[in-house]
């Protein structure tokens, strides 16, 4: 596991900070943060008791009731009522994962001093983060501004000891002061804005977004290495990826797809043995391989794009009302007391969800764009007229070539003959990625574009981002699925072409070009990556249900098995590394 991660008013997040606390990580707050908060909000009291001026959040209503003014006895329960009237979420928890690192977020942005609660506020965050108590929030509910509300009111519903909540590793929620108490925690009472606080912001898209952001790097990787393994077992070029000429159009990400296919490659003897022009017989290539860096390289841009917006929300103060210095553009005068302090209580939108909707928006573009390219080629797999020699469904053990090339014997040929007729080989894992390129298409409505006013009016344009971070976290193991089918059809067509002594060709007589065994293999960091799938999802040689062995390998990519095995033998995705953006 990875080591604690401090919050701190001086240092930034990082995507990596925010995965480990996910995953995890314990969570420190340093002492100077706590002062700060401590010291601010002793300032901001002591403002509004001095002067009675409307402070909303403070000594007002919320919402379309900010002109109602409540008494000072009524300001505590007014944000519990506040927390418990907005915990309205519904449907399926959400994952344990995104309700933690939605937790980190909003620490962190209140431990920024500009939102006026005490340290204890950030302390209850910490603490529960650290001693395994997980509020239970429904995942769906929030429109994104004024800010994720709901999902925010139950992470804060249960820092007052109320609601339900998970202890430690336990599958069953319990309520939530139960999980205090087992965790040797006290309920938090809350003061004046404290519950505006907790659930102004939007750190639950956040978090969704984070995480998805999180995974996508993988799957891209993931399509990269099945593209380099398409290269391969399709008989196809490398020409497409070379890097003198990427750089005629100066677009980062396609550069660094097709540096990177470029190195999965390296070595491949299956490669070099149908290079010459006479052997192969190819001009180009389909779109499906001779623009992929074209096709992905986007997709790299727009996981960079989004993890830049996360990263810069991680450091955002995003609650509403927000405390700034009084100084020259301030109403209150130089020489009072509270002049150069951070007491004045300005009413702003930073809780507004858009910059998160538009970024994690295009997670869901680089998820469909991956997964139609994935389904092309597990079209053209499985397409006899197409897959340049392995026959129908890559029955095994594949067509067999003329006698000449040491096929077998017409008894042989014709029992071969016979077996693959009773048989569909790999036909089905065509209509599973097929099935779930439409979910995923299903999934990618632009909710963020379709605003519906809440509050009777006063919150007229919403951003909804929390809906399209949610489609984006949950297309990831859809599109590792979509990936495990078209690893598997790879997988076999690697096999297939170890088993075969030869290579179609147009210009060899009789059709074909033999191949000794050690021109059939892939490169080395390729053969390493066969040897992962292949712990899945064995070779089809006769048939057999393949729903399980797909679902297995779908948990692999998601788990990022494949990616391990490419690192611990390459560089390839050194240039996928954030610090490009």
């Amino acid at each position: 596991m990875a080591g604690p991660v401090g919050i701190d008013h001086r240092r930034d997040l990082t995507l990596d900070d925010i995965v480990a606390v996910a995953e995890g990580a314990l969570v420190t707050l340093g002492e100077e943060t706590r002062e700060l908060l401590d010291n601010r909000r002793a300032d901001v009291e002591a403002y509004i008791a001095a002067t009675a001026e409307p402070a909303y959040g403070f000594n007002r209503g919320f919402g379309s009731n900010v002109a109602d003014r409540v008494a000072a006895e009524d300001l505590g329960p007014l944000q519990e009522n506040l927390i418990r009237s907005h915990a309205a979420c519904v449907g399926p928890p959400a994952p344990r994962p995104v309700v933690r690192a939605t937790m980190l977020l909003r620490a962190k942005s209140l431990a920024q001093g500009y939102s006026g609660v005490r340290a204890c506020v950030v302390e209850q965050l910490v603490q529960a983060l650290n001693r395994g108590v997980t509020p239970l929030v429904p995942s769906l509910g929030s429109v994104s501004a004024s800010g994720d509300l709901a999902p925010l009111s139950h992470v804060a519903l249960t820092l007052i000891g109320e609601g339900e909540a998970f202890f430690g590793d336990e599958t069953d929620p319990i309520p939530a002061g139960e999980a205090l108490a087992r965790a040797e925690m006290t309920p938090l009472t809350l003061g004046m804005k404290e519950g505006l606080a907790l659930n102004n912001g939007v750190q639950y898209s956040t978090a969704l977004a984070a995480l998805a952001t999180h995974g996508m790097y993988r799957l891209l990787a993931t399509q990269t290495v099945a593209t380099a393994l398409a290269a391969q077992v399709m008989l196809g070029a490398d020409t497409p990826f070379r890097q003198d000429l990427h750089r005629l159009r100066q677009h980062q990400g396609s550069r660094e797809v097709a540096r990177a296919v470029l190195r999965l490659m390296d070595g491949s003897r299956l490669r070099e043995a149908h290079r010459p022009h006479d052997i192969d017989g190819e001009i180009q290539d389909p779109y499906n391989l001779r623009c992929a860096a074209q096709i992905l390289g986007p997709c790299l841009e727009l996981v960079w794009r989004a993890q830049r917006t996360i990263e810069i929300e991680a450091k955002s103060v995003t609650d509403n009302p927000i405390l700034l210095m009084a100084g020259k553009d301030s109403h209150i005068a130089p020489d009072s007391e509270f002049f150069g302090k951070y007491v004045e209580v300005v009413s702003g939108g930073h809780f507004h969800g858009m910059p998160v909707a538009v970024d994690v928006y295009g997670l869901i573009q680089a998820a469909a764009i991956q997964a139609r390219l994935s389904n092309t080629r597990a079209q053209r797999y499985v397409d006899a007229q197409r897959n340049k020699g392995l026959g129908p469904q890559l029955k095994w053990p594949g067509p067999p070539p003329p006698e000449a090339l040491g096929g077998p014997d017409p008894a042989a040929r014709a029992e071969i003959e016979r077996q693959q007729a009773q048989s569909s080989a790999l036909m089905l894992a065509e209509y599973t990625s097929a099935g779930l390129v439409n979910w995923i298409w299903g999934q990618a409505m632009p909710s963020h574009l379709f605003s519906l006013s809440t509050d009777s009016g006063q919150e007229d344009h919403v951003s909804m981002a929390a809906n399209v971070a949610l489609r984006a976290y949950e297309m990831l193991p859809r599109l590792a699925e979509v990936q495990a089918a078209e690893l598997a059809l790879a997988a076999q067509a690697a096999a297939l072409r170890k088993e075969m002594s030869a290579i179609p060709s147009r210009a060899a007589e009789g059709g074909w070009h033999p191949l000794a065994p050690e021109e059939r293999r892939l490169s080395e960091v390729s053969e390493a990556a066969l040897e992962v799938i292949g712990r899945h999802f064995a070779p089809v040689t006769v048939d057999r249900p393949l729903g399980p062995d797909l679902a297995r390998l779908g948990r692999a990519i998601l788990d990022g098995e494949i990616v391990a095995a490419i690192e611990a033998h390459s560089d390839a995705f050194r240039d996928f590394a954030p610090e490009r953006i």
